[in-house]
């Protein structure tokens, strides 16, 4: 059961996702976290456990859809029943606001909000159709409204990145959750109350694409203004090619380019400042 609950939290979104946390707090602190810690840790566990909690209440509600869009997952081939699943969600979304509880009243109350959003968005994601990309790009964007409610912010120029990044990760986190639309269009259709027939329009297909491209082309402001150096370069110029190819690919081959496009800019943003510095 231990196994089946954990690939419930799918931890290769949910601890990538925590990583890109501490790199935006690095960032925020010029590359200095030492003095933190005693924030940094119990924070990164919280937006880790909160995530993770969020994937495995999106699989109870979507147990259905599921059946026909993923029928190999933990749910819906019958490994684990729904009810031990939620149970364990709501643990984990306890847990991860009891650490965020360590880490001072603005990160707590934030990470709440995100939390009673998030909660939502799994139980009405299906009814309120394309705006559900929307929602969620938001909560992914959330990160950095967590990383300030944290710490205080260091006035270096690096600093200015993040407030280019979230742009940059919102129109990534929306053109991936509608490739992912586009995916599962038949499940998604059958199991709506609401019949989703926005997924397998045309120009919806178009605009997932568009929101790739842009979001790899607002990669490179950092680097245009000055913010950043060559090792960012590299990853900003391998995330527009990485978008290119997602833009003329299926679906399904698509979001690993994405994934990837995000995974790069996180890692070449954190080198870059290791090997630059402030």
């Amino acid at each position: 059961m231990i196994i089946s609950l954990l690939r419930l939290t799918r931890l290769y979104y949910s601890l990538p996702l925590a990583g890109g946390f501490i790199v935006i707090l690095s960032y925020l602190t010029a590359g200095n976290l030492s003095p933190a810690m005693n924030e940094i840790i119990p924070a990164f566990f919280s937006v880790l456990t909160i995530i993770s909690a969020g994937y495995v209440l999106n699989d109870v509600c979507d147990v259905h859809i599921d059946r026909i869009n993923c029928p190999r997952r933990t749910l819906p081939s019958r490994r684990l029943e729904p009810k031990p699943a939620l149970i364990f969600s709501i643990m984990l979304f306890i847990t991860g606001l009891s650490l965020a509880a360590f880490c001072g009243i603005a990160f707590f109350l934030t990470s709440a909000i995100v939390t009673v959003l998030l909660i939502c968005y799994d139980l009405v994601s299906k009814r309120i159709g394309v705006f559900k990309d929307l929602f969620v790009a938001a909560l992914m964007t959330s990160l950095y409204p967590l990383a300030f409610a944290l710490l205080e912010p260091v006035d270096t120029p690096r600093l200015s990145v993040l407030y280019i990044h979230p742009a940059w990760l919102f129109f990534s986190s929306l053109g991936y959750e509608m490739l992912k639309d586009i995916r599962d269009a038949a499940g998604d259709s059958r199991n709506s109350p609401q019949p989703v027939y926005y997924s397998i329009r045309k120009s919806f297909a178009i605009a997932s694409r568009l929101s790739i491209i842009t979001a790899s082309l607002i990669t490179l402001l950092p680097f245009i203004l000055g913010l950043c150096h060559e090792v960012y370069l590299v990853s900003s110029l391998t995330a527009v090619v990485l978008a290119t190819l997602a833009a003329f690919s299926r679906p399904t081959v698509a979001i690993r380019y994405v994934y990837a496009e995000v995974a790069l800019i996180t890692a070449g943003s954190l080198v870059d400042l290791l090997v630059f510095g402030p």
